[in-house]
Protein backbone atom coordinates (compact mmCIF):
# COMPACT_ATOMS: atom_id res chain seq x y z
CA UNK A 1 0.00 0.00 0.00
CA UNK A 2 1.50 3.18 -0.77
CA UNK A 3 1.34 6.21 1.68
CA UNK A 4 1.78 9.92 0.93
CA UNK A 5 1.73 13.26 2.49
CA UNK A 6 2.24 13.01 6.15
CA UNK A 7 2.60 16.71 8.55
CA UNK A 8 4.86 18.94 7.55
CA UNK A 9 7.65 20.87 9.68
CA UNK A 10 7.77 24.64 8.16
CA UNK A 11 7.64 23.92 4.54
CA UNK A 12 9.67 21.00 4.80
CA UNK A 13 7.66 17.56 3.82
CA UNK A 14 8.85 13.81 5.38
CA UNK A 15 9.40 11.51 3.51
CA UNK A 16 11.36 9.51 5.94
CA UNK A 17 7.61 9.03 7.98
CA UNK A 18 5.99 8.29 4.38
CA UNK A 19 8.81 5.70 4.02
CA UNK A 20 8.82 4.12 7.23
CA UNK A 21 5.00 3.33 6.96
CA UNK A 22 5.25 1.83 3.73
CA UNK A 23 8.21 -0.31 4.76
CA UNK A 24 5.88 -1.92 7.81
CA UNK A 25 2.68 -2.46 5.90
CA UNK A 26 4.90 -4.07 3.23
CA UNK A 27 7.31 -5.78 5.95
CA UNK A 28 3.76 -6.88 8.01
CA UNK A 29 2.10 -8.46 4.70
CA UNK A 30 4.95 -9.99 3.34
CA UNK A 31 5.35 -11.96 6.71
CA UNK A 32 1.63 -13.10 6.56
CA UNK A 33 -0.44 -10.84 8.43
CA UNK A 34 -4.44 -10.41 6.94
CA UNK A 35 -4.71 -6.41 7.40
CA UNK A 36 -2.19 -4.32 9.11
CA UNK A 37 -2.67 -0.95 11.00
CA UNK A 38 0.27 1.54 11.21
CA UNK A 39 0.29 4.19 13.97
CA UNK A 40 3.16 7.35 13.49
CA UNK A 41 3.11 10.29 16.47
CA UNK A 42 5.72 12.65 17.33
CA UNK A 43 5.98 14.81 20.17
CA UNK A 44 8.10 17.59 20.60
CA UNK A 45 8.54 19.46 23.68
CA UNK A 46 9.99 22.43 25.44
CA UNK A 47 9.97 23.47 28.64
CA UNK A 48 10.95 25.95 31.09
CA UNK A 49 11.23 25.01 35.06
CA UNK A 50 11.71 28.22 37.45
CA UNK A 51 12.21 28.51 41.48
CA UNK A 52 12.62 31.06 43.70
CA UNK A 53 12.03 33.20 40.91
CA UNK A 54 14.63 32.19 39.22
CA UNK A 55 14.85 29.47 36.25
CA UNK A 56 16.21 26.21 37.41
CA UNK A 57 16.16 23.87 33.72
CA UNK A 58 15.41 25.25 30.44
CA UNK A 59 15.30 22.74 27.65
CA UNK A 60 13.72 20.25 24.93
CA UNK A 61 12.93 16.61 23.93
CA UNK A 62 11.68 14.89 20.61
CA UNK A 63 9.99 11.64 20.72
CA UNK A 64 9.29 9.49 18.09
CA UNK A 65 6.98 6.25 17.96
CA UNK A 66 5.67 4.22 14.85
CA UNK A 67 3.02 1.25 15.90
CA UNK A 68 2.64 -1.79 14.26
CA UNK A 69 -0.61 -3.88 14.52
CA UNK A 70 -1.25 -7.15 12.77
CA UNK A 71 -4.05 -9.45 12.53
CA UNK A 72 -3.30 -12.72 11.43
CA UNK A 73 -5.45 -15.89 11.75
CA UNK A 74 -7.77 -14.41 13.95
CA UNK A 75 -5.25 -13.07 16.20
CA UNK A 76 -3.56 -9.91 17.31
CA UNK A 77 0.49 -8.94 17.70
CA UNK A 78 1.65 -4.99 17.85
CA UNK A 79 5.04 -3.94 18.12
CA UNK A 80 6.43 -0.33 18.41
CA UNK A 81 9.41 0.83 17.12
CA UNK A 82 11.26 4.03 18.50
CA UNK A 83 12.74 5.23 15.48
CA UNK A 84 11.96 5.46 11.94
CA UNK A 85 15.18 4.10 10.62
CA UNK A 86 14.41 1.00 7.81
CA UNK A 87 15.34 -1.77 9.89
CA UNK A 88 14.14 -0.96 12.83
CA UNK A 89 10.51 -0.71 11.35
CA UNK A 90 10.91 -3.73 9.28
CA UNK A 91 11.72 -5.63 12.55
CA UNK A 92 8.95 -4.29 13.73
CA UNK A 93 6.33 -5.23 11.51
CA UNK A 94 7.91 -8.78 11.70
CA UNK A 95 7.37 -8.57 14.68
CA UNK A 96 4.28 -7.69 15.51
CA UNK A 97 3.10 -10.70 13.21
CA UNK A 98 5.36 -13.10 15.11
CA UNK A 99 3.58 -11.69 18.23
CA UNK A 100 0.04 -12.27 16.85
CA UNK A 101 0.85 -15.69 15.93
CA UNK A 102 1.63 -16.75 19.49
CA UNK A 103 -0.97 -14.84 20.82
CA UNK A 104 -4.64 -15.94 21.71
CA UNK A 105 -8.09 -15.15 19.52
CA UNK A 106 -8.84 -11.61 19.35
CA UNK A 107 -11.91 -10.17 20.60
CA UNK A 108 -14.46 -11.68 18.36
CA UNK A 109 -15.72 -8.54 15.79
CA UNK A 110 -12.58 -6.69 15.72
CA UNK A 111 -10.91 -4.96 13.35
CA UNK A 112 -8.99 -2.36 12.11
CA UNK A 113 -10.36 0.96 11.32
CA UNK A 114 -11.74 1.10 8.26
CA UNK A 115 -12.26 3.60 5.49
CA UNK A 116 -13.34 4.28 2.06
CA UNK A 117 -10.15 2.86 0.74
CA UNK A 118 -8.39 6.03 1.13
CA UNK A 119 -4.33 5.89 1.58
CA UNK A 120 -2.49 8.85 2.94
CA UNK A 121 -1.39 10.11 -0.08
CA UNK A 122 -5.49 11.21 -0.17
CA UNK A 123 -4.63 13.59 2.72
CA UNK A 124 -4.51 16.80 2.76
CA UNK A 125 -0.69 17.21 4.72
CA UNK A 126 -1.73 19.18 8.10
CA UNK A 127 0.89 21.67 9.72
CA UNK A 128 1.74 21.75 13.22
CA UNK A 129 0.27 24.58 14.39
CA UNK A 130 3.68 27.16 15.27
CA UNK A 131 4.77 28.32 18.49
CA UNK A 132 3.71 32.04 18.86
CA UNK A 133 7.36 33.84 18.85
CA UNK A 134 7.02 34.58 22.63
CA UNK A 135 7.38 31.27 23.69
CA UNK A 136 9.95 30.52 20.89
CA UNK A 137 12.82 27.93 23.28
CA UNK A 138 14.57 31.33 23.35
CA UNK A 139 12.15 33.50 24.16
CA UNK A 140 10.27 31.48 26.95
CA UNK A 141 11.98 32.92 29.72
CA UNK A 142 11.55 35.90 29.13
CA UNK A 143 8.01 35.77 28.67
CA UNK A 144 7.67 34.24 31.70
CA UNK A 145 10.23 36.25 33.73
CA UNK A 146 7.50 38.92 33.11
CA UNK A 147 5.40 36.86 35.50
CA UNK A 148 8.48 37.28 38.27
CA UNK A 149 8.23 40.90 38.63
CA UNK A 150 4.23 41.18 38.85
CA UNK A 151 4.52 38.22 42.02
CA UNK A 152 7.29 40.27 43.26
CA UNK A 153 5.48 43.24 43.49
CA UNK A 154 2.88 41.59 46.50
CA UNK A 155 6.03 40.25 48.26
CA UNK A 156 6.15 36.66 46.71
CA UNK A 157 8.56 34.00 44.90
CA UNK A 158 7.50 32.31 41.81
CA UNK A 159 7.81 28.52 41.18
CA UNK A 160 6.36 26.79 38.74
CA UNK A 161 7.17 25.36 34.44
CA UNK A 162 5.91 26.49 31.03
CA UNK A 163 5.55 23.67 28.83
CA UNK A 164 4.96 23.85 24.91
CA UNK A 165 4.45 20.69 22.90
CA UNK A 166 3.85 20.22 19.20
CA UNK A 167 2.46 17.11 18.15
CA UNK A 168 1.61 15.12 14.94
CA UNK A 169 -0.14 12.15 13.94
CA UNK A 170 -0.90 9.71 11.34
CA UNK A 171 -2.45 6.27 10.95
CA UNK A 172 -3.30 3.76 8.03
CA UNK A 173 -4.61 0.64 7.68
CA UNK A 174 -5.19 -2.02 4.97
CA UNK A 175 -8.72 -1.67 5.71
CA UNK A 176 -8.36 1.61 3.77
CA UNK A 177 -8.20 3.78 6.85
CA UNK A 178 -6.39 7.53 6.45
CA UNK A 179 -5.42 10.15 8.76
CA UNK A 180 -2.95 12.72 9.44
CA UNK A 181 -2.99 15.56 12.03
CA UNK A 182 -1.24 17.87 13.91
CA UNK A 183 -1.93 20.23 17.43
CA UNK A 184 -0.11 22.08 19.80
CA UNK A 185 -0.37 23.56 23.14
CA UNK A 186 0.78 25.41 25.75
CA UNK A 187 0.86 24.96 29.96
CA UNK A 188 1.57 27.80 32.49
CA UNK A 189 1.41 26.23 36.17
CA UNK A 190 2.32 29.29 38.15
CA UNK A 191 3.00 28.74 42.77
CA UNK A 192 3.77 32.13 44.41
CA UNK A 193 4.44 31.82 47.64
CA UNK A 194 6.05 33.97 51.11
CA UNK A 195 7.05 31.44 53.92
CA UNK A 196 4.19 28.93 54.98
CA UNK A 197 1.56 30.81 52.12
CA UNK A 198 1.27 30.03 48.63
CA UNK A 199 -1.14 30.42 45.79
CA UNK A 200 -1.37 28.75 42.53
CA UNK A 201 -2.69 30.32 39.56
CA UNK A 202 -2.37 28.45 35.52
CA UNK A 203 -3.39 28.71 32.43
CA UNK A 204 -3.33 25.77 29.27
CA UNK A 205 -4.01 27.13 25.83
CA UNK A 206 -3.95 26.33 21.97
CA UNK A 207 -0.79 27.66 20.59
CA UNK A 208 -2.50 30.04 18.59
CA UNK A 209 -4.20 31.62 21.92
CA UNK A 210 -2.54 34.42 24.23
CA UNK A 211 -1.29 33.88 27.60
CA UNK A 212 -0.92 37.50 29.89
CA UNK A 213 2.02 35.59 31.88
CA UNK A 214 1.42 38.83 34.48
CA UNK A 215 -1.91 37.67 34.97
CA UNK A 216 -1.34 34.72 35.78
CA UNK A 217 1.68 35.19 38.03
CA UNK A 218 -0.41 38.34 39.70
CA UNK A 219 -3.67 35.68 40.13
CA UNK A 220 -1.14 33.36 42.16
CA UNK A 221 0.50 36.04 44.25
CA UNK A 222 -2.96 37.40 45.22
CA UNK A 223 -4.14 34.01 46.45
CA UNK A 224 -0.37 33.56 48.44
CA UNK A 225 -0.87 37.04 49.89
CA UNK A 226 -4.88 36.55 51.33
CA UNK A 227 -2.95 33.21 52.55
CA UNK A 228 -0.39 35.02 54.78
CA UNK A 229 -1.15 33.86 58.92
CA UNK A 230 -4.03 30.75 58.29
CA UNK A 231 -6.05 30.27 60.78
CA UNK A 232 -6.80 26.05 61.92
CA UNK A 233 -10.49 24.66 61.30
CA UNK A 234 -11.41 22.18 62.80
CA UNK A 235 -12.49 19.38 60.20
CA UNK A 236 -16.15 19.07 59.60
CA UNK A 237 -18.84 18.97 56.99
CA UNK A 238 -18.61 22.50 55.84
CA UNK A 239 -20.12 24.73 52.50
CA UNK A 240 -17.32 25.06 50.03
CA UNK A 241 -16.62 26.83 46.98
CA UNK A 242 -14.58 24.76 44.40
CA UNK A 243 -12.57 27.07 42.20
CA UNK A 244 -12.21 25.20 38.43
CA UNK A 245 -8.78 23.61 39.37
CA UNK A 246 -10.60 21.59 42.30
CA UNK A 247 -13.25 20.60 40.37
CA UNK A 248 -11.10 19.28 37.64
CA UNK A 249 -9.24 16.91 39.51
CA UNK A 250 -12.19 15.48 41.27
CA UNK A 251 -13.67 15.04 37.77
CA UNK A 252 -10.39 13.47 36.47
CA UNK A 253 -10.89 11.12 38.72
CA UNK A 254 -14.15 10.61 38.13
CA UNK A 255 -13.50 9.90 34.48
CA UNK A 256 -10.24 7.38 35.18
CA UNK A 257 -11.83 5.31 37.31
CA UNK A 258 -15.72 5.35 35.61
CA UNK A 259 -15.73 6.80 32.32
CA UNK A 260 -13.98 4.02 30.24
CA UNK A 261 -15.32 1.01 29.02
CA UNK A 262 -13.16 -1.19 30.52
CA UNK A 263 -14.44 -0.01 33.81
CA UNK A 264 -17.47 -0.91 32.54
CA UNK A 265 -16.20 -4.10 31.56
CA UNK A 266 -14.95 -4.75 34.70
CA UNK A 267 -17.93 -3.98 36.66
CA UNK A 268 -16.65 -1.29 38.78
CA UNK A 269 -17.88 1.99 36.72
CA UNK A 270 -19.99 4.50 38.32
CA UNK A 271 -21.86 3.63 34.84
CA UNK A 272 -22.71 -0.08 35.31
CA UNK A 273 -26.42 -1.00 35.46
CA UNK A 274 -27.39 2.50 35.23
CA UNK A 275 -27.53 3.69 32.03
CA UNK A 276 -30.75 6.28 31.44
CA UNK A 277 -30.99 6.68 36.02
CA UNK A 278 -30.31 9.74 37.36
CA UNK A 279 -27.38 9.62 39.11
CA UNK A 280 -26.87 13.52 40.57
CA UNK A 281 -28.16 16.61 40.14
CA UNK A 282 -30.16 17.26 36.45
CA UNK A 283 -27.95 20.21 36.11
CA UNK A 284 -24.68 18.46 35.85
CA UNK A 285 -24.00 16.93 32.56
CA UNK A 286 -20.36 15.79 31.90
CA UNK A 287 -19.04 14.89 28.52
CA UNK A 288 -16.42 14.15 26.48
CA UNK A 289 -16.00 15.50 22.87
CA UNK A 290 -14.08 16.98 20.23
CA UNK A 291 -12.37 20.22 20.74
CA UNK A 292 -11.56 22.33 17.68
CA UNK A 293 -7.42 22.50 17.02
CA UNK A 294 -7.04 19.16 18.95
CA UNK A 295 -6.28 16.20 17.13
CA UNK A 296 -10.12 14.88 16.02
CA UNK A 297 -8.89 11.16 15.74
CA UNK A 298 -6.68 8.57 18.15
CA UNK A 299 -4.16 6.10 17.77
CA UNK A 300 -6.40 3.77 15.91
CA UNK A 301 -7.31 6.07 13.42
CA UNK A 302 -11.31 6.39 14.60
CA UNK A 303 -12.29 10.14 14.45
CA UNK A 304 -13.61 11.08 18.39
CA UNK A 305 -17.38 11.68 18.90
CA UNK A 306 -19.08 13.27 21.53
CA UNK A 307 -20.11 10.90 24.34
CA UNK A 308 -22.12 11.80 27.63
CA UNK A 309 -21.24 9.86 30.29
CA UNK A 310 -23.95 12.04 32.41
CA UNK A 311 -25.96 13.96 30.58
CA UNK A 312 -28.76 16.15 32.52
CA UNK A 313 -28.31 14.32 35.38
CA UNK A 314 -28.75 11.00 34.23
CA UNK A 315 -26.12 8.33 33.49
CA UNK A 316 -25.04 7.59 29.66
CA UNK A 317 -22.50 5.58 27.76
CA UNK A 318 -19.24 5.31 28.13
CA UNK A 319 -16.11 5.87 25.84
CA UNK A 320 -14.44 3.03 23.76
CA UNK A 321 -11.64 1.70 21.75
CA UNK A 322 -12.01 -0.82 18.98
CA UNK A 323 -10.90 -4.19 21.52
CA UNK A 324 -13.83 -2.39 23.90
CA UNK A 325 -16.74 -1.75 21.52
CA UNK A 326 -16.04 -5.27 20.02
CA UNK A 327 -15.87 -6.74 23.45
CA UNK A 328 -19.29 -4.67 24.83
CA UNK A 329 -21.11 -5.45 21.72
CA UNK A 330 -21.23 -1.49 21.45
CA UNK A 331 -23.09 -0.50 18.47
CA UNK A 332 -21.37 2.99 18.18
CA UNK A 333 -18.06 1.11 17.57
CA UNK A 334 -15.11 2.78 18.65
CA UNK A 335 -15.88 6.24 20.08
CA UNK A 336 -11.85 7.44 19.11
CA UNK A 337 -10.71 7.27 22.51
CA UNK A 338 -7.72 4.58 22.39
CA UNK A 339 -4.68 5.20 24.26
CA UNK A 340 -1.84 6.65 22.54
CA UNK A 341 0.69 4.06 21.39
CA UNK A 342 3.29 5.14 23.93
CA UNK A 343 1.50 4.80 27.02
CA UNK A 344 2.22 2.09 28.50
CA UNK A 345 0.25 2.33 31.72
CA UNK A 346 -3.00 3.06 30.00
CA UNK A 347 -5.88 0.50 30.96
CA UNK A 348 -7.93 1.07 27.64
CA UNK A 349 -9.68 3.71 26.43
CA UNK A 350 -9.96 7.03 28.06
CA UNK A 351 -12.09 10.13 28.24
CA UNK A 352 -9.36 12.56 27.18
CA UNK A 353 -11.19 15.92 26.82
CA UNK A 354 -14.01 16.17 29.87
CA UNK A 355 -16.62 19.16 29.95
CA UNK A 356 -18.59 19.54 32.94
CA UNK A 357 -21.39 21.68 31.86
CA UNK A 358 -21.15 25.69 32.99
CA UNK A 359 -24.39 27.23 35.05
CA UNK A 360 -25.05 31.07 35.47
CA UNK A 361 -23.49 32.07 38.46
CA UNK A 362 -20.50 34.12 38.94
CA UNK A 363 -17.63 33.39 41.15
CA UNK A 364 -19.30 36.30 43.59
CA UNK A 365 -22.17 34.65 43.16
CA UNK A 366 -21.17 31.30 44.57
CA UNK A 367 -19.06 33.06 47.39
CA UNK A 368 -21.92 34.75 48.52
CA UNK A 369 -24.03 32.10 48.70
CA UNK A 370 -21.76 31.00 51.29
CA UNK A 371 -22.54 32.24 55.09
CA UNK A 372 -19.91 30.27 56.75
CA UNK A 373 -17.53 27.62 54.75
CA UNK A 374 -14.51 27.71 52.60
CA UNK A 375 -12.81 28.47 49.33
CA UNK A 376 -10.94 25.55 47.89
CA UNK A 377 -8.65 26.90 44.90
CA UNK A 378 -7.11 23.29 44.37
CA UNK A 379 -6.06 20.03 45.24
CA UNK A 380 -3.07 17.04 45.56
CA UNK A 381 -2.78 13.82 47.52
CA UNK A 382 -6.33 12.82 45.17
CA UNK A 383 -7.15 9.28 45.31
CA UNK A 384 -10.76 9.04 43.59
CA UNK A 385 -10.51 4.89 43.53
CA UNK A 386 -11.80 3.93 46.94
CA UNK A 387 -15.41 3.29 45.73
CA UNK A 388 -15.77 4.32 42.41
CA UNK A 389 -19.29 3.38 41.92
CA UNK A 390 -20.40 5.98 44.22
CA UNK A 391 -17.08 8.23 43.05
CA UNK A 392 -15.70 8.43 46.96
CA UNK A 393 -12.56 10.45 46.72
CA UNK A 394 -9.87 11.46 49.46
CA UNK A 395 -7.45 14.65 48.78
CA UNK A 396 -5.96 17.08 50.62
CA UNK A 397 -6.66 20.89 49.65
CA UNK A 398 -3.45 23.04 48.42
CA UNK A 399 -2.21 26.51 46.83
CA UNK A 400 -4.90 28.40 48.17
CA UNK A 401 -7.44 27.39 50.97
CA UNK A 402 -9.56 30.58 52.56
CA UNK A 403 -11.97 31.04 54.93
CA UNK A 404 -15.82 32.83 53.75
CA UNK A 405 -17.51 34.62 56.36
CA UNK A 406 -21.00 36.49 55.37
CA UNK A 407 -20.68 35.52 52.25
CA UNK A 408 -17.19 37.06 51.54
CA UNK A 409 -13.72 35.55 51.23
CA UNK A 410 -11.65 36.21 54.13
CA UNK A 411 -8.07 35.01 55.08
CA UNK A 412 -6.61 31.38 54.85
CA UNK A 413 -6.98 28.52 56.18
CA UNK A 414 -4.36 25.96 56.99
CA UNK A 415 -5.02 22.71 54.04
CA UNK A 416 -7.62 20.39 54.99
CA UNK A 417 -8.10 16.30 53.99
CA UNK A 418 -11.64 15.67 52.58
CA UNK A 419 -13.38 12.38 51.69
CA UNK A 420 -16.51 12.68 50.13
CA UNK A 421 -18.48 11.26 47.55
CA UNK A 422 -18.43 12.95 44.25
CA UNK A 423 -21.78 12.11 43.20
CA UNK A 424 -23.35 13.39 46.36
CA UNK A 425 -21.75 16.19 45.91
CA UNK A 426 -22.87 16.77 42.18
CA UNK A 427 -26.28 15.08 43.29
CA UNK A 428 -28.16 16.74 46.66
CA UNK A 429 -25.65 18.95 48.05
CA UNK A 430 -25.02 20.88 44.74
CA UNK A 431 -25.90 24.10 45.86
CA UNK A 432 -24.90 25.95 42.06
CA UNK A 433 -22.76 26.01 39.22
CA UNK A 434 -20.19 29.06 38.30
CA UNK A 435 -20.90 30.28 34.77
CA UNK A 436 -17.50 30.21 33.66
CA UNK A 437 -15.11 27.49 32.84
CA UNK A 438 -11.61 26.71 32.46
CA UNK A 439 -9.53 24.08 30.84
CA UNK A 440 -7.44 22.52 33.09
CA UNK A 441 -4.88 19.85 32.41
CA UNK A 442 -4.78 16.55 33.62
CA UNK A 443 -2.89 15.16 36.12
CA UNK A 444 -2.53 11.40 35.11
CA UNK A 445 -3.75 11.39 31.22
CA UNK A 446 -1.35 12.45 29.22
CA UNK A 447 -2.22 15.26 26.45
CA UNK A 448 -5.65 15.44 28.26
CA UNK A 449 -7.56 18.30 29.91
CA UNK A 450 -10.58 18.78 31.80
CA UNK A 451 -12.89 22.26 31.22
CA UNK A 452 -14.95 22.81 34.67
CA UNK A 453 -16.53 25.69 36.48
CA UNK A 454 -16.54 26.89 39.95
CA UNK A 455 -19.59 24.85 42.14
CA UNK A 456 -20.96 25.53 45.27
CA UNK A 457 -21.28 22.33 47.17
CA UNK A 458 -23.21 22.09 50.89
CA UNK A 459 -21.67 20.12 53.92
CA UNK A 460 -18.64 18.61 51.67
CA UNK A 461 -16.75 16.46 54.00
CA UNK A 462 -13.42 17.42 55.72
CA UNK A 463 -11.71 14.66 57.83
CA UNK A 464 -8.61 16.10 59.04
CA UNK A 465 -6.31 18.93 59.14
CA UNK A 466 -2.67 19.92 58.27
CA UNK A 467 0.06 20.79 61.08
Amino acid sequence: MRAGALPRRGDRMQPRVVDAIDAAVAAALDAGADDVEVSYERVDLSFARFARSRFTQVGAAATTWLRVRALAGGRLGARLSGTLDRDAVVAAARGAVAAARAAPPAVPGFAFAAGGGATLADVPPPRPPAVPEPWAAAAAPAAVAAGFDAARRLGCDSAGAVKIVQRERAVQTTAGCARAGADGWIDLQWIASDGDASGYAGRLASLGEPIDVEAVARDAAERAARGRGAERVDPRAMDVVLAPAAVAELIEWMAMASFGARAVLDGHSLLCDRRGKPVCDARVTIEDRPVPGELAFDAEGCARVRVAAIEAGVAGDPVTDLTTAARLGDPRGSTGHAPDIDDEHAAGPAARHVHLSAGEATEADLIGRVDDGLYVTRLHYVNGLLDPPRAVTTGMTRDGTFRIRGGRLAGGVRNLRFTDSVLDALGPRLGAVGRDAVRVPAWWSRHAFVTAPALLVRAFQFTGTSR
